[in-house]
């Protein structure tokens, strides 16, 4: 008999799932927002690493390794804010030692080592 009252309960019911739902939404990646990835880290940049020494120098980034030739560069991809290590001694710095840290600043650069 008495529509209203049901359809006034009806409508408050959505808006409260709605009200709830928002938060959700709202923080929901974009499909335009590709700066950040679901680590939550900046995406990849990339630069090339120059060996300057006589022997080859193995590095790793977040957890890759990579071996760069004696005179030739290679190039890396990490997330700002990875630190690149020394996976063998070279010239002034023991294994396991930091090398640099990725910037978004060195995005195309080369960086030498050794």
């Amino acid at each position: 008999m008495f529509k209203t009252p049901r359809t006034i309960t009806g409508s408050l019911a959505i808006f409260l799932l709605l009200g709830t739902m928002a938060p959700t939404f709202a923080n929901a990646r974009t499909p335009g927002n590709k700066t950040k990835t679901d680590s939550g880290k900046s995406a990849n940049i990339a630069i090339h690493v120059y060996n300057r020494g006589q022997i080859s120098q193995d590095i790793k980034i977040d957890g890759q390794t990579y071996t760069v030739p004696s005179h030739q560069s290679v190039a890396v991809k990490g997330a700002a804010g990875s630190i690149v290590i020394a996976d063998t001694a070279g010239n002034g710095y023991q294994k396991g030692a930091a090398l640099f840290t990725f910037t978004s600043a060195m995005a195309g650069a080369t960086v030498s080592i050794n």
